[in-house]
Protein backbone atom coordinates (compact mmCIF):
# COMPACT_ATOMS: atom_id res chain seq x y z
CA UNK A 1 0.00 0.00 0.00
CA UNK A 2 1.12 3.54 -0.69
CA UNK A 3 1.34 6.20 1.98
CA UNK A 4 -0.48 9.43 1.15
CA UNK A 5 0.44 12.84 2.48
CA UNK A 6 -2.70 14.55 3.74
CA UNK A 7 -2.70 17.75 1.68
CA UNK A 8 -6.32 18.56 0.96
CA UNK A 9 -6.15 22.10 -0.38
CA UNK A 10 -9.88 22.65 0.16
CA UNK A 11 -9.33 22.55 3.92
CA UNK A 12 -8.09 25.69 5.63
CA UNK A 13 -6.93 24.22 8.95
CA UNK A 14 -4.33 21.48 8.56
CA UNK A 15 -2.82 19.47 11.45
CA UNK A 16 -1.46 19.48 13.99
CA UNK A 17 -4.51 20.79 15.82
CA UNK A 18 -4.24 22.24 19.32
CA UNK A 19 -7.53 22.20 21.26
CA UNK A 20 -8.59 23.29 24.75
CA UNK A 21 -11.81 22.77 26.67
CA UNK A 22 -13.57 20.66 29.27
CA UNK A 23 -14.91 17.13 29.00
CA UNK A 24 -16.64 14.17 30.60
CA UNK A 25 -15.03 10.74 30.29
CA UNK A 26 -17.58 7.95 30.85
CA UNK A 27 -16.22 4.43 31.29
CA UNK A 28 -18.38 1.35 30.76
CA UNK A 29 -17.97 -2.40 30.79
CA UNK A 30 -19.97 -3.72 27.84
CA UNK A 31 -21.04 -7.36 27.63
CA UNK A 32 -21.12 -9.47 24.45
CA UNK A 33 -24.93 -9.13 24.42
CA UNK A 34 -24.65 -5.33 24.66
CA UNK A 35 -22.22 -5.32 21.73
CA UNK A 36 -24.58 -7.47 19.66
CA UNK A 37 -27.53 -5.18 20.47
CA UNK A 38 -25.44 -2.16 19.40
CA UNK A 39 -24.15 -3.73 16.19
CA UNK A 40 -25.50 -0.80 14.13
CA UNK A 41 -22.89 1.40 15.85
CA UNK A 42 -20.00 -0.81 14.69
CA UNK A 43 -18.54 -1.72 18.07
CA UNK A 44 -15.82 -4.34 17.65
CA UNK A 45 -17.00 -7.84 18.68
CA UNK A 46 -15.74 -9.44 21.89
CA UNK A 47 -16.51 -12.91 23.32
CA UNK A 48 -16.07 -11.77 26.94
CA UNK A 49 -16.86 -8.04 26.89
CA UNK A 50 -14.50 -5.12 27.49
CA UNK A 51 -14.20 -1.45 28.49
CA UNK A 52 -15.56 1.24 26.17
CA UNK A 53 -15.30 4.99 26.72
CA UNK A 54 -17.83 7.68 25.88
CA UNK A 55 -16.49 11.23 25.67
CA UNK A 56 -18.65 14.35 25.88
CA UNK A 57 -16.50 17.37 25.07
CA UNK A 58 -16.85 21.13 24.87
CA UNK A 59 -13.97 22.58 22.88
CA UNK A 60 -13.53 26.21 23.84
CA UNK A 61 -10.62 26.79 21.48
CA UNK A 62 -9.72 24.91 18.29
CA UNK A 63 -8.43 25.78 14.80
CA UNK A 64 -12.08 25.76 13.60
CA UNK A 65 -13.53 27.60 16.59
CA UNK A 66 -15.55 26.33 19.57
CA UNK A 67 -17.68 23.22 19.12
CA UNK A 68 -19.23 20.35 21.09
CA UNK A 69 -18.67 16.65 20.58
CA UNK A 70 -20.04 13.26 21.67
CA UNK A 71 -18.15 10.13 20.69
CA UNK A 72 -17.49 6.48 21.43
CA UNK A 73 -13.82 5.51 21.84
CA UNK A 74 -13.74 1.77 21.30
CA UNK A 75 -10.81 -0.11 22.86
CA UNK A 76 -10.73 -3.70 21.54
CA UNK A 77 -8.92 -6.33 23.58
CA UNK A 78 -5.15 -6.08 23.18
CA UNK A 79 -5.01 -9.83 22.47
CA UNK A 80 -6.91 -9.17 19.24
CA UNK A 81 -4.16 -6.80 18.09
CA UNK A 82 -6.67 -4.19 17.01
CA UNK A 83 -6.15 -0.52 17.64
CA UNK A 84 -8.72 1.80 19.17
CA UNK A 85 -11.26 3.46 16.91
CA UNK A 86 -14.03 6.07 16.92
CA UNK A 87 -17.06 4.25 15.44
CA UNK A 88 -19.68 6.91 16.32
CA UNK A 89 -19.35 10.65 16.79
CA UNK A 90 -21.49 13.80 16.68
CA UNK A 91 -20.20 17.37 16.55
CA UNK A 92 -21.96 20.72 16.57
CA UNK A 93 -20.39 22.47 13.54
CA UNK A 94 -20.13 21.56 9.86
CA UNK A 95 -16.54 22.77 9.61
CA UNK A 96 -15.54 20.23 12.26
CA UNK A 97 -17.39 17.51 10.32
CA UNK A 98 -15.54 18.34 7.09
CA UNK A 99 -12.07 18.51 8.63
CA UNK A 100 -12.51 15.45 10.84
CA UNK A 101 -13.60 13.24 7.96
CA UNK A 102 -10.92 14.40 5.52
CA UNK A 103 -7.91 14.70 7.85
CA UNK A 104 -8.38 11.75 10.22
CA UNK A 105 -11.13 9.56 8.71
CA UNK A 106 -13.36 10.25 11.72
CA UNK A 107 -17.03 9.65 10.79
CA UNK A 108 -18.32 12.90 12.25
CA UNK A 109 -22.04 13.70 11.95
CA UNK A 110 -23.69 17.06 12.55
CA UNK A 111 -25.93 17.49 15.60
CA UNK A 112 -27.31 20.29 17.76
CA UNK A 113 -26.11 20.42 21.36
CA UNK A 114 -27.93 22.21 24.18
CA UNK A 115 -26.61 22.48 27.73
CA UNK A 116 -28.26 23.16 31.10
CA UNK A 117 -26.67 23.24 34.53
CA UNK A 118 -28.38 23.10 37.93
CA UNK A 119 -25.94 23.02 40.84
CA UNK A 120 -23.83 19.88 40.30
CA UNK A 121 -26.04 18.42 37.58
CA UNK A 122 -25.39 19.06 33.90
CA UNK A 123 -27.85 18.04 31.20
CA UNK A 124 -26.76 17.84 27.57
CA UNK A 125 -29.37 17.39 24.82
CA UNK A 126 -28.21 16.15 21.42
CA UNK A 127 -30.60 16.61 18.50
CA UNK A 128 -30.27 14.95 15.10
CA UNK A 129 -33.14 15.69 12.70
CA UNK A 130 -36.35 14.71 14.53
CA UNK A 131 -34.64 12.71 17.28
CA UNK A 132 -33.34 14.05 20.59
CA UNK A 133 -31.43 12.28 23.36
CA UNK A 134 -30.19 13.51 26.75
CA UNK A 135 -27.32 12.80 29.09
CA UNK A 136 -27.55 13.79 32.77
CA UNK A 137 -24.23 14.08 34.56
CA UNK A 138 -23.62 14.63 38.26
CA UNK A 139 -20.33 16.10 39.44
CA UNK A 140 -18.96 16.01 42.97
CA UNK A 141 -19.34 19.13 45.10
CA UNK A 142 -15.62 19.32 45.74
CA UNK A 143 -13.62 18.97 42.56
CA UNK A 144 -10.60 17.18 43.98
CA UNK A 145 -8.52 16.46 40.92
CA UNK A 146 -5.37 14.69 39.82
CA UNK A 147 -3.10 15.39 36.88
CA UNK A 148 -2.93 13.11 33.85
CA UNK A 149 -0.64 13.24 30.84
CA UNK A 150 -0.76 10.96 27.80
CA UNK A 151 3.00 10.47 28.15
CA UNK A 152 2.22 8.35 31.23
CA UNK A 153 0.07 5.89 29.24
CA UNK A 154 1.11 2.98 27.00
CA UNK A 155 1.65 4.19 23.44
CA UNK A 156 -0.55 1.41 22.04
CA UNK A 157 -3.52 2.67 24.05
CA UNK A 158 -3.32 6.07 22.35
CA UNK A 159 -3.15 4.86 18.75
CA UNK A 160 -6.36 5.24 16.78
CA UNK A 161 -7.08 3.65 13.42
CA UNK A 162 -9.96 4.72 11.16
CA UNK A 163 -11.26 3.54 7.80
CA UNK A 164 -12.99 6.13 5.61
CA UNK A 165 -13.79 6.23 1.89
CA UNK A 166 -11.19 3.70 0.80
CA UNK A 167 -8.38 4.93 3.05
CA UNK A 168 -6.95 3.92 6.41
CA UNK A 169 -5.94 6.62 8.86
CA UNK A 170 -3.70 6.12 11.90
CA UNK A 171 -2.77 8.74 14.50
CA UNK A 172 -1.94 9.14 18.20
CA UNK A 173 -3.48 12.16 19.98
CA UNK A 174 -1.61 13.62 22.96
CA UNK A 175 -3.29 15.32 25.91
CA UNK A 176 -2.88 16.64 29.42
CA UNK A 177 -5.31 17.84 32.05
CA UNK A 178 -6.79 17.29 35.50
CA UNK A 179 -9.46 14.69 36.32
CA UNK A 180 -12.06 14.73 39.08
CA UNK A 181 -14.53 11.96 39.87
CA UNK A 182 -17.96 11.96 38.27
CA UNK A 183 -20.75 10.60 40.46
CA UNK A 184 -23.23 9.43 37.87
CA UNK A 185 -24.39 9.50 34.24
CA UNK A 186 -27.95 8.84 33.05
CA UNK A 187 -29.10 8.30 29.46
CA UNK A 188 -32.53 9.22 28.08
CA UNK A 189 -34.13 8.50 24.70
CA UNK A 190 -31.06 7.28 22.86
CA UNK A 191 -33.34 5.88 20.10
CA UNK A 192 -31.26 5.11 17.02
CA UNK A 193 -28.80 7.93 17.77
CA UNK A 194 -26.50 6.15 20.18
CA UNK A 195 -26.13 2.85 22.08
CA UNK A 196 -28.16 2.74 25.29
CA UNK A 197 -25.33 2.80 27.81
CA UNK A 198 -27.82 2.63 30.66
CA UNK A 199 -27.75 -1.09 29.83
CA UNK A 200 -23.96 -1.30 30.33
CA UNK A 201 -22.06 -1.42 33.62
CA UNK A 202 -21.04 2.08 34.69
CA UNK A 203 -17.43 2.25 35.88
CA UNK A 204 -15.60 5.08 37.63
CA UNK A 205 -15.84 8.07 35.32
CA UNK A 206 -14.41 11.56 35.33
CA UNK A 207 -14.97 15.25 34.71
CA UNK A 208 -12.07 17.13 33.12
CA UNK A 209 -12.50 20.85 33.92
CA UNK A 210 -9.64 21.84 31.63
CA UNK A 211 -7.51 19.94 29.13
CA UNK A 212 -5.13 20.51 26.24
CA UNK A 213 -5.29 18.12 23.27
CA UNK A 214 -3.02 17.78 20.24
CA UNK A 215 -4.24 15.98 17.11
CA UNK A 216 -1.24 15.23 14.86
CA UNK A 217 -1.22 14.61 11.14
CA UNK A 218 -2.50 11.13 10.35
CA UNK A 219 -0.63 8.47 8.44
CA UNK A 220 -2.95 7.71 5.49
CA UNK A 221 -2.86 4.63 3.31
CA UNK A 222 -4.98 3.25 0.52
CA UNK A 223 -6.69 -0.07 1.26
Amino acid sequence: MTQIISTNTSLEHLPPWHLDGDAFILNYWVSPSFIRAAQDFRLAPSPIGRVVQVLLVRYKHSPVGPYDELLILDHPLMSKRRLSSIPKIYVSTQISVDHGQALWGIPKELAKFEWQQHAQEIVCSIKVQQHEMRIRLTKTRRLRSFYINSHHLPASLLEIRQAWQGRRYQFSPQFRGHLSKLINAEWENTHALFPDFSQARYLQSFYVPQFHLVFPEASIQTK
